[in-house]
This record gives C-alpha cells, sequence and structure tokens, in this order.
C-alpha cells in the first residue's frame, strides 16, 4: 500500500482533510511537533486526531522533523510521499534560521523516503526563492529552498500552487507559533525528488578513457570496439538516434540513400591525416592523445611560446601547427567525418544521383557554453551531381531539401505534443543561409545557432570524376533546438527521465525534470607567465574536464597588462550549475579549489 507521511502538523486539519479524500487508498501518518497532552487541550486539535484515527491513519507525536530515522515507529517502511506544509522555526526566527530547518529536513527524508518517492514542501508567497514565486524575493532574501534541498541530494521536479480549497475543513495557524492564522493565497507547493549522485558526465568520462594514452592497449582496443561505439551513440530510442531516423525516412522520398558503416578510427594518426579540406578543424580545437599525468597542458609538446605582441603570438601559434603537421605518432580524436571523404570516394563508385549517408561521433575542444560540446553525433551527406548540372541548380537543391525536411519534422513534433500545445519548442522550421568562403552555413532562426554546413566539392579536388555537395549537420544540436533542450549535457545525462520521455520513440518537446537549479559562482584570477602563450579554449577544456560539467559559463572579467613586470593578469568568472543533478554551494566549492590546482599544475600561469 502506497504511504504518504506528513510532518510539523499543526492543528491535524490537513492531515484530516486528506485522510478523508483518500479513503483509505494509502497509509497515512500524521506526525506534529508538540506533546500529545498540549494538542489534547486545543479542540480542534483533537477532533481531527480523533477523526485520523478513525480513518485508519497512523498519529504520532514529539516528531522532529529533522531527525525522522531517529524514530523507530517510522524506520519500519520506505515513504512514498512526505509532506511538510508551512515549514517554520517559530516566532520571529530570520532566514538563516529557517533555510537551516528546511536543509536539515531534506537531509532527514533521505533514510525514510522510497526511491521514486518525492517531498512536498509548501512555502508561503515568495519564501521560496525560485522564478515561480511572484513576487519572486531577492535570493539572499529568501529561503533559498532549491539549493537546501540540493545540499541532501534532491532536485526540485515540478511547482504547483497550493490548492487548500480542495481540503474541506483545512484551517492555517501557527502565525508566529500562536493560535492565528497566516495567509496562504500565493503560496506554492515544491516538489522534490530524488537525484542522481553528482558524478562525471558520460560525454566527459568518454573523452578522457580516448584521450588517455597512459592507458593499456586493451583499454585503446576497447576504445574502439562495438560495445564502446554503443556507449557513445546512447540508447536506441535516445532523441537523437530518433532524429537521425526520421531525417533518413524523409530523404529517402526524394532520394536512393546509400548509407556507410561508421567503421572510421576514432582515434587518428596525425601522420596519416588526409581530407578534402586542409584541416577539419584548427589543431588547436582537437584532443589529443597525451599522458596527461606527464606533460603540461598548454601545449601539445609542452613547450613555451611567447605572446607579447599580437604578431609574435600568430608566428607562436603557426609554429606549433607546423610541428604538429609534421609529427609522427601523435594522435588525435577525430573533429568531423569529413576527413574520411576522400578515402569513401577514392574507394567507392559514386553514382550521380544517390544521397551517401555517414554518421558517427566527433570531437572538437570548444568554449564553455549550454550550445557548445566537445562530443556530438555528425550526419554528413554527400549528393554526387554530373557535369551536365550546374553547381547554382545542386546548391539550391540541397537548400530546399534541408529546408523541406525540418518544416516535416517540426510539424511532426508538434503533434506529437499531446501535453501542452502552448509551450511551443525552439523552431527549427525558420533558416536562413549565408555564405563563408566555399561554405554555406544555415542558423536556426529561432537559437541563431549554425546546425550544419553545405559545400561543394569539385572533382579536380577530389581526382575523381563527378562532384558533389557535401551537407553536415550537427545532430544533437538540431535536436537541442527541434525539442526546447537549452543545455547539451542534458543530451548525456543518466537520468531516466529523460530517455522515458522518448520510449516510445517518439519526438516531442522536452519536459524538464530539474527545475529552477541553483547557481554559483566563483572567481579566479592569475597572471600569465612572462613569455607564455595563453590558450583560452585549453583553459576552458581544462575547466570543463575538472568540474566533471558543472560549469555552466565562463565570463572573462577583468584582463590587465603589468607593463613593469611584462606579464598579463586575468580574471574569470565561473558559473556552477547542473542542468540533472542536485548540486551544492559545498559542492561547487570543492571543485573551485580542485580546479585552481589543476589550472596551476596544467597552464604557464601563477595564481593570484
Amino acid at each position: 500500500m502506497p504511504s504518504i507521511l506528513l510532518v510539523g502538523e499543526g492543528n491535524f486539519s490537513y492531515s484530516a482533510s486528506l485522510a478523508n479524500l483518500n479513503q483509505g487508498k494509502d497509509l497515512i501518518v500524521a506526525t506534529c511537533y508538540e506533546t500529545e497532552d498540549a494538542i489534547s487541550k486545543q479542540p480542534l486539535s483533537s477532533t481531527n486526531v480523533e477523526q485520523l484515527r478513525k480513518n485508519g491513519a497512523l498519529v504520532y507525536f514529539e516528531v522532529d522533523a529533522t531527525r525522522l530515522k531517529d524514530y523507530v515507529f517510522l524506520t519500519n517502511r520506505l515513504y512514498d510521499h512526505i509532506i511538510f506544509n508551512f515549514p517554520h522555526c517559530g516566532r520571529k526566527a530570520g532566514v538563516r534560521k529557517n533555510r537551516e530547518l528546511l536543509w536539515k529536513f531534506f537531509l532527514s527524508c533521505v533514510e525514510v523516503l522510497g526511491q521514486k518517492g518525492d517531498i512536498h514542501v509548501a512555502l508561503c508567497q515568495g519564501q521560496g526563492g525560485t522564478p515561480a514565486d511572484e513576487p519572486r524575493r531577492e535570493w539572499h532574501n529568501s529561503w533559498q529552498i532549491v539549493a537546501m534541498a540540493a545540499k541532501a541530494g534532491f532536485i526540485l521536479s515540478a511547482v504547483t500552487p497550493f490548492s487548500y480549497n480542495q481540503f474541506c475543513g483545512y484551517q492555517s495557524t501557527g502565525y508566529r507559533s500562536q493560535e492565528k492564522s497566516f495567509h496562504v493565497d500565493g503560496s506554492l507547493n515544491h516538489i522534490f525528488t530524488r537525484s542522481l549522485p553528482l558524478d562525471n558526465l558520460t560525454a566527459l568520462h568518454l573523452i578522457d578513457r580516448l584521450t588517455d594514452s597512459s592507458a593499456s592497449v586493451q583499454d585503446q582496443e576497447y576504445c574502439d570496439n562495438q560495445v564502446f561505439r554503443q556507449l557513445i551513440g546512447r540508447e536506441g530510442f535516445h532523441p537523437v538516434n530518433l532524429l537521425y531516423e526520421e531525417l533518413m525516412k524523409r530523404f529517402q522520398t526524394n532520394f536512393t540513400l546509400n548509407t556507410f558503416d561508421d567503421e572510421f578510427p576514432l582515434i587518428c594518426e596525425v601522420s596519416s591525416f588526409s581530407s578534402i579540406f586542409n584541416c577539419p578543424e584548427s589543431w588547436k580545437n582537437v584532443f589529443y592523445v597525451t599522458d596527461r599525468h606527464r606533460i603540461r597542458c598548454g601545449n601539445v609538446d609542452g613547450t613555451q611560446g611567447s605572446h607579447t605582441s599580437s604578431s609574435q603570438h600568430n608566428v607562436a601559434e603557426d609554429s606549433v601547427l607546423d610541428s604538429i603537421a609534421n609529427s609522427s605518432g601523435l594522435s588525435y580524436l577525430r573533429p568531423s567525418l569529413t576527413s574520411f571523404i576522400k578515402d569513401i570516394a577514392q574507394r567507392s563508385s559514386l553514382i550521380p544521383g544517390t544521397l551517401y549517408v555517414l554518421s558517427g561521433p566527433v570531437f572538437r575542444k570548444c568554449l564553455i557554453s549550454p550550445w557548445m560540446m566537445p562530443v556530438y553525433r555528425e550526419l554528413i551527406l554527400f549528393l554526387c551531381y554530373s557535369p551536365s548540372d550546374t553547381k547554382a541548380s545542386q546548391l539550391q537543391l540541397a537548400m530546399e531539401t534541408i529546408e523541406n525536411v525540418m518544416v516535416s519534422i517540426t510539424n511532426s513534433v508538434l503533434l506529437n505534443d499531446e501535453l501542452d500545445f502552448s509551450k511551443q519548442p525552439l523552431n527549427v522550421q525558420g533558416l536562413h543561409f549565408y555564405q563563408k568562403t566555399s561554405v554555406y552555413y544555415f542558423i536556426n532562426n529561432a537559437s541563431d545557432k549554425s546546425i550544419g554546413t553545405i559545400r561543394i566539392v569539385t572533382s579536380e579536388e577530389l581526382s575523381n570524376d563527378p562532384s558533389f555537395i557535401i551537407i553536415t549537420l550537427n545532430l544533437d544540436l538540431v535536436a537541442m533546438c527541434l525539442l526546447g533542450i537549452e543545455d547539451w549535457r542534458q543530451l548525456w545525462t543518466d537520468d531516466e527521465r529523460f530517455i522515458q520521455q522518448f520510449s516510445q520513440r517518439k519526438l516531442k518537446p522536452f519536459k524538464k525534470f530539474s527545475l529552477y537549479p541553483p547557481c554559483y559562482t566563483h572567481d579566479v584570477s592569475f597572471w600569465v607567465e612572462d613569455g607564455a602563450v595563453f590558450d583560452e579554449i585549453e583553459f576552458h577544456n581544462i575547466t570543463r574536464r575538472v568540474s566533471w560539467g558543472n560549469i555552466v559559463t565562463i565570463e572573462e572579467l577583468e584582463q590587465y597588462e603589468d607593463v613593469k613586470m611584462g606579464r598579463i593578469s586575468r580574471c574569470y568568472r565561473m558559473t556552477y550549475q547542473s542542468c540533472d543533478r542536485a548540486l551544492s554551494y559545498e559542492s561547487a566549492l570543492k571543485i573551485q579549489l580542485q580546479l585552481r590546482e589543476e589550472l596551476g599544475r596544467c597552464l604557464h600561469i601563477t595564481l593570484r
């Protein structure tokens, strides 16, 4: 039988009303902090206790909501729901004492709440400190309920109005520990659920394993086997995989498809790099396979460069890139599948009018941002065309095809949104194109993000007969725009509440299961060592790795040059926030201290 535990009851009018409505469907256990003798002297409370017992509920007195595990009569079961309405320390207790009450209450719930259970906490208008409050108090003047719950490993999963009118006979009393009522208009019910333990993001763990050259040969072989690729590819009904299937269905109506299996290596040798492009990405944005414990992370070879002027910086960077291009035995994670198109074109007989498809995970260093991801699934489409076709006509065909496909999928997503048509996903069907050199980028109008590119490759570039158009798509980014997902980390969550939303193999707008996650800011400032090159991409990469992906943004606050000492000071602000797990202030501070240590070890800087 499902069970409900109520704590901090005052006159028991809420629990009595709940028991009447419940009609014995659930086991109701009602508790209060006062003694039974004190309650018996209050006519309303005494009547409600009697009514509860008649309805089969259990009633206990002198129960401290912050020490639930200490009561044997409460620990003989795990509860499906724990309810604490309008907690308060009493009298004129300030926000700090009430925050402490909430924190200790949540901590007390850990051992008596079922694994799939939830906690309901009703607070008066504005107390919670979340955007759901109207009006919203300043953060420092609120009870910070989401941050207090995070200390115990809980996340806010829903906020609803406290519907006291549904509970006949309910009377709110206890204003400043007196038999006076208080205002419950505008009050909110906050519903919390368990979070997965704070751990490294799966995507970052995979990158760590792939880039660590100190791993054994067996581990390196494991990185390229089918099991590892499936782990990177995520579950079959993951929205990115469903998006791929939907794209293939629609392309198949207009073209003959020929799909290549992704049997290309995840780890490539620099010396064997071959591409129709000069370089798939800047070499500085590539993940190299290195012994992280042996070399400093500032440059690939651990050497220092010069940065006293921008021209010197460019010279230093060019020399590093030259040394990379001529390196033997240096490996890197593939940053794009376009690296393999030349190989495919030379090994296969490409037929005009056929749309060739290749898809798989790729890896790129990038700045920290909710919309920039170090690993994602890339889709490559290349369409051969005959010499009789003009470049302009083929380019127009590609653009129209992409636009039509996106319109079709967007409409399908809206039809699948059975729960709430008012919450529209980001509109992928609005695209515009812009040209930069020989590449056309298509931009999602709603998010203003580039979700892919189109490029014409001539037969001269391939040393082959046909020319063709190459279309690249970042499927993770398309899925985010399409489904209203605001953070790339959400696509890599291990929380089953994400993947279960797509278990029917339908693309539909994503419903958040962690609302208003708390955020904390920490600053770091340092001197860049004299004569050293400061690599901002690597700075972000180290920060992402050490923080387990729990930093959502980095902002440069200040850059100061000490002319006399010939060095530059930089100051950055890190914003810590998890989109799917409970992140407490204490956890963020611990990570920040570890980050400072790692930055000092890996970069040519002196911490301030």
